[in-house]
């Protein structure tokens, strides 16, 4: 085991061990890789986490090995104790998760979240790129069935997707010649109870059949990338759906496209980013939870979760340097308090004076 220059506690938010997929599941090389480097890390599920008045306690285990997986005993422990807590959870991202971002806004901003609940929240995976729309395939989000209705008719196949869910599910693709077309809009932008949702539906892309590719994105920088292909008579590069991959490198566009959000991505807190791109278009923006390092590393014999974690651990040593400048009054600490604390910071003179009358 490696001896750190300065030794973390960790606390990675995670679903269940029992349903996890170990074929495509990314946070336990990340754990594995802080524990051979000298780190205590820790496991902790949503439904152990409390909110003890204004103080989040969570009852966590520490991570003893990975394989075989062992975990120690539960031990509640204060989160603002911890260096950093890396939400792992998967989609989707319903009323219980966003209950869960509220939460953490209550973490001490001296304690790292990779990624950012905060943003988490603000942030939707399917939206995101249409920050850039030159980058993304023709879009329309709606819960109008004619509206959805006529994107059908002027591109003749388009991509329906929920816009809150991942790994390619409920994801439906619709032809403007197939049989019952409006009964098909309506059973997705309608829910079993027979109110409306938003749905966010793309023009198909042809050349998904050439790969779906999912660059993997640390601080804003690419350290990997894999090239997902559908199943046969597929059309989903979804690894959870069939897909299979293999090795691939990014085109001029594509580096490009990297270029100009990877700096939005690493000033936004968001650490860890899986862009899917198809057709050098922006498809997809993963935030909550990215995967497929272990595909990366099948396909190009790299073990680039050692990459990640040095990156990691440089941007928390970083982080705690900053804090304890602004601790000494070097540098302004506004930018880095909590959502939290930011708003009551808004409004200290109006709670200061109410306070007084009393």
């Amino acid at each position: 085991m490696m001896k750190p220059r300065q030794k973390y506690k960790i606390v990675f938010l995670m679903d269940p061990y029992t349903t996890l997929n170990l074929d495509t599941e990314t946070s336990l090389l990340l754990m594995d890789e802080l524990i051979q480097s000298g780190h205590d890390v820790f496991w902790l599920e949503m439904d152990e986490l409390c909110l003890q008045h204004a103080l989040l306690k969570g009852n966590v285990q520490a991570v003893h090995s990975i394989d075989p997986f062992c975990l120690g005993s539960k031990n509640n422990m204060g989160l603002d104790n911890v260096d950093v807590v890396i939400i792992r959870k998967d989609p989707p991202f319903n009323t219980t998760y966003l209950h869960l971002t509220y939460l953490l806004d209550f973490l001490n901003p001296q304690v790292i979240q990779i990624n950012s609940a905060a943003k988490l929240r603000e942030i939707n995976e399917k939206l995101f790129g249409l920050n850039w729309p030159e980058f993304m395939p023709p879009t329309i989000t709606t819960m109008n069935p004619q509206a959805l209705g006529q994107f059908l008719d002027k591109y003749g196949k388009i991509v329906v997707k929920p816009l809150d869910d991942c790994s390619g599910r409920g994801i439906e693709l619709i032809d403007a010649q197939q049989d019952s077309v409006n009964d098909k809009i309506n059973s997705l932008i309608f829910d079993s109870n027979g109110l409306h949702r938003f749905v966010t539906a793309q023009k198909f892309l042809d050349a998904v059949k050439y790969g779906d590719k999912r660059v993997y994105l640390v601080d804003g920088h690419p350290v990997g990338m894999v090239n997902r292909i559908p199943a046969q008579n597929g059309f989903l590069g979804n690894i959870h759906q069939g897909a299979t991959c293999e090795k691939t490198t990014l085109t001029d566009k594509e580096q490009k496209i990297i270029d100009v959000v990877g700096p939005i991505f690493r000033d936004n807190g968001l650490f860890l980013v899986g862009l899917d791109l198809i057709d050098e278009k922006i498809t997809e923006i993963n935030l909550t939870s990215p995967s497929a390092i272990r595909q990366i590393n099948e396909v190009s014999g790299t073990q680039i979760e050692k990459q990640i974690v040095r990156s990691m651990l440089n941007y928390i040593h970083k982080f705690k340097n900053r804090k304890q400048m602004e601790y000494n009054g070097l540098i302004d600490n506004k930018s880095s308090r909590s959502p939290v604390s930011r708003l009551l910071s808004c409004h200290t003179p109006v709670i200061n004076s109410i306070i007084d009358r009393f």
